[in-house]
């Protein structure tokens, strides 16, 4: 079977108005959309802005991201790259600015029962468009980061509370989408030809891996672990651990991480558990020591491209007939990057990975995949009927610009928060007290960090790799 959800409005009542409006929506959308969103590929438009930052130059990359306009369809995604870049650019003050904005909608959205008008018009009118003249809805694994580099931000600015609001957000994300989830795997979905769309589509697999979803973000989880110690909350460190632990349980230092708070709160339970996964917990044998955590970023997340397939859709007499979709997808495979490794007393200590956003981004565009074949499905049939209504009243000609505008118009969304980095991983050591010189090893080059460790505090060093691009930052939780 093919795609069989088709009950379309008869062409004489509300569906010619609705041809007819979002035609008019789509030309004028230009205040709110841009010509060059509805025709041209999201990531040829960011051409030069990734290069900038492939580059390091990331005040020139946000420089050449046009200023967002609230009514615009790409204003949330335009922010969160700029927001991204500022934070590259330590410009922490306005990455903050930026993230709030962000927020500002997602949180309007939320507080909403239905969609604002706004919205629902531009729906509408993505029926014979495409779905760029949607705003952009940021995905849940863009809304932990989103968070994560909110929580660095107000980090770097000092203001530990604040960060600690951020982590407790980016959470709930992860929480409610896992909701999301389940109730989808309950419901299922009765619209799509699963076995026809999966024979057609190009496997992703080589960028997904194996994980379990899209938006399950261990480094996010990690990241709140790390605060909630920060701030002598270790009940809540411990349980934001063992979650990240949960997704990641390969990662050394996280299981170092359970070990540690399961023995200092008493956990019996847990750590005989653990202990026997994991081995025995490696206590430091520094009296008073500190810790320096590294959070490394590697790379810059691939852009989506664009796949034609021919899925079959069943007509109003039962027929199937092959139409031709465009669809977003991720190509390729993933890239490999080096550990960043650390010399001390005889001993090399090596980062490991705590999240791949290439793969939860794959993920969660392989899981909306029914979704948006649904809606390019209506579309296709919608655009048929405008041609034919077209070709009616206008002749050849109408039939011929109908025709063109179909072809011109059907665009993949391909929009993504491309500025956000392809991996973290992370490195734990525990420290003598002191300043202390730190020889990082990363690809090859060889960088000598001060850090003055204090006891039982904290030191958080953020290291950001692109290109031939290397940098860090620093500072005392």
């Amino acid at each position: 079977m093919g795609l069989s959800f088709f009950t379309l409005l008869h062409p004489n009542s509300l569906l010619k108005h609705v041809i007819v409006l979002s035609l008019i929506l789509s030309f004028s959308a230009c205040s709110s959309l841009g010509f060059k969103d509805l025709f041209s590929d999201y990531a040829e438009q960011l051409k030069n802005v990734r290069s900038a930052q492939l580059k390091g130059d990331f005040k020139t990359a946000a420089a050449l991201i046009v200023e967002p306009k609230a009514n615009q369809n790409n204003y949330t995604l335009n922010l969160l790259e700029k927001a991204r870049l500022h934070y590259l650019a330590n410009d922490w003050t306005q990455s903050r600015k930026d993230f709030a904005l962000v927020s500002e909608v997602l949180d309007e959205d939320a507080a909403k029962a239905k969609l604002r008008l706004s919205r629902g018009v531009a729906n509408v009118a993505s029926l014979v468009s495409s779905d760029n003249v949607i705003a952009y809805q940021v995905a849940p694994y863009e809304q932990t980061m989103l968070h994560s580099y909110q929580a660095l931000n107000y980090l770097f600015l000092g203001q530990l509370e604040g960060a600690l609001v951020e982590v407790r957000r980016a959470n709930l994300v992860q929480e409610n989408a896992l909701r999301a989830h389940q109730q989808d795997l309950d419901t299922g979905d009765s619209n799509v030809d699963r076995q026809s769309l999966e024979r057609a589509y190009p496997s992703m697999s080589a960028t997904i891996g194996d994980i379990k979803n899209g938006f399950q973000n261990a480094y996010t989880f990690y990241l709140s672990g790390l605060l909630y110690e920060a701030a002598l909350q270790t009940n809540d460190a411990y349980i934001d651990y063992k979650r990240a632990l949960e997704i990641y349980p390969n990662n050394h230092y996280l299981q170092q991480d359970v070990l540690r708070l399961a023995t200092r709160l008493g956990m019996t339970d847990d750590l005989a558990l653990f202990t026997a996964k994991y081995g025995a917990y490696q206590a430091p044998k520094i009296a008073d020591s500190g810790e320096l955590l590294v959070l490394l970023e590697n790379g810059a997340i691939n852009p989506k491209q664009e796949v034609s397939i021919n899925l079959p859709i069943f007509s109003g007499v039962n027929q199937p007939r092959f139409f031709s979709f465009a669809l977003p997808v991720y190509n390729g495979t993933l890239a490999k990057y080096p550990a960043l490794t650390i010399n001390l007393a005889g001993h090399t200590y090596a980062s490991e990975q705590i999240v791949r956003l290439q793969s939860l981004a794959s993920k969660q565009l392989q899981e909306q995949m029914p979704s948006l074949v649904t809606r390019q499905a209506l579309r296709l049939v919608a655009k048929e009927k405008l041609r034919s209504t077209m070709s009616q009243q206008g002749g050849e000609i109408g039939n011929i610009l109908a025709a063109l505008y179909n072809v011109a118009s059907e665009q993949a969304d391909t929009r993504s928060w491309l500025t956000l980095p392809d991996e973290v991983q992370i490195l734990r050591l525990s420290l003598a007290p002191g300043k202390q010189t730190i020889e990082l090893n990363l690809g090859g080059k060889t960088e000598l960090i001060e850090v003055n460790i204090q006891p039982k505090r904290i030191s958080l060093l953020n290291v950001t790799t692109i290109g031939n691009f290397q940098s860090h930052k620093l500072t005392q939780l």
